[in-house]
């Protein structure tokens, strides 16, 4: 099967960049209830998004994807419920509470599991696939082994991320900015902290400085054979927060190297390989199509992300850096302005925008309005300052942009016209692979001037929408060019609204019933909280006489050798030793303690066997921290990671939980899945330089300890 391209349309521009440049699939989000901060769509021009789309055959999915407190689910239900029947064809859903209520209510909607949610195995998409899910959005940290194992076994769309921003952090499930400022990434709201400068330290010590989290863009031009003959359905490319001008160069791009490989072009193919392995630059050159114009789009230096293992993932610069173009070859300092002669090939169009780098750090950006040129050498006036030899990088092009955003493409129709004496005027026409067949006026014997083949083609070409491909069948007969006129625009007319209308019958919206027996009660130190307040973190049992639950506190230990003091002891372990493991749940019952084991919140195949062997052999509690985990046979605690925000969430485990994004940081900051010892230290698994002394410092003076966890693979995680 083809694999469809998904894009995406963060305002009506760059929906129709995606729709003219090939896209079968795009994303976008109204203004509330999306993870991306942007305004987005209304309702209002919702509708028109939707019409625009559907003519073209493009199916229009809504991200409501974020995090929901208690008051604003009806609001959200309502949206879905409006949207749908305006003629939204899929939802993409993070919030495993939101996402039950509408398969509960409205099973005919086609539901998408959010990348949020971090399913990265088969046993996460087995829990989701119980939901009605009918696609998951795979976390970009998912192997290409893992989306193998998927397909085999589950009937589910696969949707993989091709292009675009890679998160730092596991699967976009950072909460340093909402611990930091209250602005949940899992509620739209992110501030981008992994895009500042941080030191790393070691017994207090620096040893690099830079932008040590700040990601590189994904980009999967080189492995779309592999993400094909695995399964994936749909290839992803991020970015509604970026420029239409991205948008249309990034769908063309994976649109022509989808199509070049469904005809099989294996030299092309092993070009691109080729060349992308052979690069020893940080901006992977792909010389396929429209590489330049990819990266002029937007690109921090390019990376296939896990795909070969888990290093190589980290930019040294935090923003866009465009295509290297030369290097300063001299500079003049003046009263007003200043001059600067860049040793270059590359034509850069005026207006066009420079960015000046030293050593790998931004010196200077500049708009270019007046260029001269001699030679290799182009001249350039400024009130900025650079040095001699910094290299210059073209991040817009202006001529290039503005040519490509004036692109349109009209939508492909063939029509057969059938003109016979004394019969009515037939056409036969074929778009989007639906016919149609119109009858206009009926026709008489010309006297002295016959409808010709010409006049056909010229009226049907008479179109802001469809492009004809016109034969004709026309005997000696008469039709005014009225009629014909007038016939056209039947024809168009029609088509347009057939392509477009919805054919759903309208959903009745349902009032939600609040459970008001749910009561979440704090420890002594707190007020009573209701559930939907993000501050809290607590664990709480249910208590099936009272119908409540109820607090009980609990203390998290790293340490086998640590004092227990609380009722509740959660082993959060670096290593999973079965004898140690087994050694801390006796001393802990032996003191009539509860005792809990954390589990990691990414785990490979192999990570799931043992895990799951581990604590139904020995009967252990376990805390779950993933999709993959809920269904083990033991007891269970419901952890922090999976966010449960709201009474429905709460509702769907039906099992003790902790709340989404605490306050008291017992959830890590940020999960990470590429090794720092290997990206900063230039280190190997054979001599892993790691022990608990590292962290990663703000310039605020704000300290992040780094810790691991160890399987068959390592997770990082920034804790205090």
């Amino acid at each position: 099967m083809k694999m469809k391209l998904l894009s995406p349309a963060g305002d009506f521009e760059s929906l129709k960049m995606a729709v003219y440049n090939g896209a079968d699939e795009v994303y976008l989000g109204v203004k509330d209830f999306n993870a991306r901060n942007i305004e987005g769509f209304s309702l209002i021009n919702l509708k028109n998004a939707l019409d625009f789309a559907h003519l073209y055959g493009v199916r229009v999915f809504l991200t409501v994807n974020i995090l929901f407190l208690d008051e604003e689910m009806q609001s959200a239900f309502d949206l879905v419920v409006d949207a749908y029947n305006l003629g939204v064809d899929a939802f993409i859903v993070q919030d495993i509470g939101f996402a039950n209520l509408i398969h509960t209510y409205y099973p005919q909607i086609e539901l998408h599991a959010s990348t949020q949610m971090g399913i990265h195995n088969l046993e996460g998409v087995q829990a989701v696939e119980k939901l009605g899910f009918k696609r998951v959005v795979l976390s970009r940290e998912t192997p290409l082994s893992e989306i193998k194992r998927i397909r085999d076994n589950s009937s589910v769309e696969i949707e993989y991320f091709c292009q675009g921003a890679l998160c730092v952090c596991f699967s976009g499930n950072c909460y340093m900015s909402s611990y930091m400022f209250d602005a949940s990434g899992n509620r739209g709201k992110c501030k981008q902290l992994c895009r500042l400068p941080f030191k790393l330290c070691h017994n207090g010590k620096i040893e690099k400085t830079g932008y040590l989290l700040s990601a590189k863009d994904f980009n999967m031009l080189s492995r779309l054979k592999d993400l094909e003959d695995a399964g994936v359905t749909s290839l992803k490319i991020e970015g509604r927060a970026r420029r239409p001008y991205y948008v249309a160069v990034a769908t063309k791009t994976y649109r022509t190297a989808i199509d070049d490989m469904l005809k099989n072009d294996k030299n092309q193919n092993a070009k691109i390989d080729r060349l992308y392995n052979d690069t020893k630059t940080q901006n992977a050159k792909i010389d396929i199509v429209h590489n330049n114009d990819l990266e002029l789009g937007f690109n921090r230096g390019y990376t296939e992300g896990y795909f070969k293992g888990n290093s190589n993932i980290i930019s040294n610069i935090q923003n866009h850096i465009g295509i290297n173009v030369g290097v300063v070859q001299k500079f003049c300092a003046g009263k007003k302005f200043n001059e600067i002669f860049i040793k270059s090939k590359f034509n850069f169009s005026p207006k066009s925008t420079l960015k000046f780098l030293r050593k790998g750090t931004e010196v200077a950006t500049i708009s270019a309005f007046d260029i001269t040129r001699h030679g290799d050498v182009c001249r350039i006036t400024t009130t900025s300052k650079v040095n001699v030899g910094d290299e210059v990088r073209l991040i817009n092009d202006y001529d290039k942009e503005q040519k490509e955003l004036s692109y349109t493409k009209k939508l492909p129709i063939q029509i057969e016209i059938i003109a016979k004496v004394g019969e009515n005027i037939v056409a036969k026409c074929n778009v989007n692979n639906k016919t149609f067949e119109f009858f206009g006026e009926q026709l008489s014997m010309s006297k002295n001037a016959p409808l010709t083949e010409k006049d056909v083609e010229i009226c049907f070409l008479k179109s802001d929408i469809f492009e004809p491909i016109i034969k004709c069948r026309i005997e000696n007969v008469f039709l005014p060019k009225s009629k014909l006129n007038e016939f056209r625009r039947n024809i168009y007319g029609n088509i347009k609204n057939d392509l477009i209308k919805n054919n759903r019958v309208n959903l009745q919206k349902i009032k939600l019933k609040i459970n008001n027996n749910i009561k979440l009660i704090e420890n002594n130190k707190n007020n009573c909280k209701n559930i939907n307040k993000n501050s809290i973190f607590s664990i709480f049992f249910k208590n099936k006489e009272k119908n409540n639950l109820i607090k009980n506190n609990i203390q998290f230990i790293e340490n086998i050798n640590e004092k227990l003091i609380e009722n509740i002891i959660c082993f959060n372990p670096e290593n999973y030793d079965e004898n140690e493991i087994k050694l801390l749940k006796g001393k802990v019952e032996q003191q009539e303690k509860i005792f809990i084991l954390n589990l990691p919140n990414f785990a490979l195949k192999s990570d799931i066997d043992f895990l799951k062997n581990l604590v139904e052999k020995n009967k252990i509690s376990i805390m779950v921290q993933n999709t993959y985990a809920p269904n083990f046979d033991t007891t269970k605690y419901i952890g922090s990671f999976l966010n449960v925000y709201n009474q429905y969430s709460a509702e769907y485990y039906s099992l003790p939980f902790m709340m989404a994004e605490s306050g008291e940081r017992n959830t890590p900051y940020m999960t990470m899945r590429h090794c720092p010892m290997k990206e900063n230290k230039n280190a190997n698994c054979a001599n892993c330089p790691f022990d608990k002394n590292y962290e990663y410092v703000l310039e605020s003076g704000k300290r992040f300890r780094l810790k691991r966890k160890k399987l068959s693979t390592c997770t990082f995680y920034l804790t205090d």
